[in-house]
């Protein structure tokens, strides 16, 4: 057997640029994130609904990048997205902090947050192996708490 070094300078050099290049493909970039977006209707007897009205998140694959949530309103009316348990990450005054999330969108804006995943994580793994669930809904335009959706956030 010849080794490595039995061959070419020419050959070498694109073994090792391959096995470099290969290996790049394999490491995300640093400015991944997971976006979930969410989209103001309104229906009957001026109601609004977030859509879609359940989102699923997996802990163990979900939560390893930073999770933002985009809320689009391209209605006339000015809409709510509140989530009861549910805690945003943000910077004020140079510091970040977490709050819980209530995020006011304009009409016809767009907003987004970057939500909370640790404790996001936190809240799933302290279900005993069950799905951690977060309501959300209008609170400026909802009948009732059937009018909203969930979060469900499982292993």
């Amino acid at each position: 057997m010849k080794g490595l070094w039995g061959y070419p300078v020419c050959a070498v050099g694109v073994w090792l640029g391959l096995v470099t290049s290969g290996g790049m493909l394999a490491i995300p970039p640093a400015g991944w994130t997971k976006e979930i977006v969410f989209v103001a209707r309104e229906v009957e007897d001026q109601q609004a609904v977030w859509l879609p009205s359940e989102i699923i998140i997996h802990r163990s694959t979900d939560l390893r990048e930073p999770l933002i949530f985009r809320f689009e309103n391209p209605t006339e009316r000015t809409h709510v997205f509140e989530s009861p348990g549910l805690f945003e990450s943000v910077e004020e005054s140079g510091v970040r902090i977490t709050r819980p999330v209530r995020i006011t969108i304009p009409p016809e804006g767009i907003e987004q947050t970057v939500i909370d995943r640790e404790r996001m994580a936190s809240d799933a793994t302290t279900a005993d192996g069950e799905t951690a669930t977060y309501r959300f809904y209008c609170p400026l335009h909802r009948a009732d708490a059937e009018m909203g959706g969930r979060i469900v956030v499982g292993q």
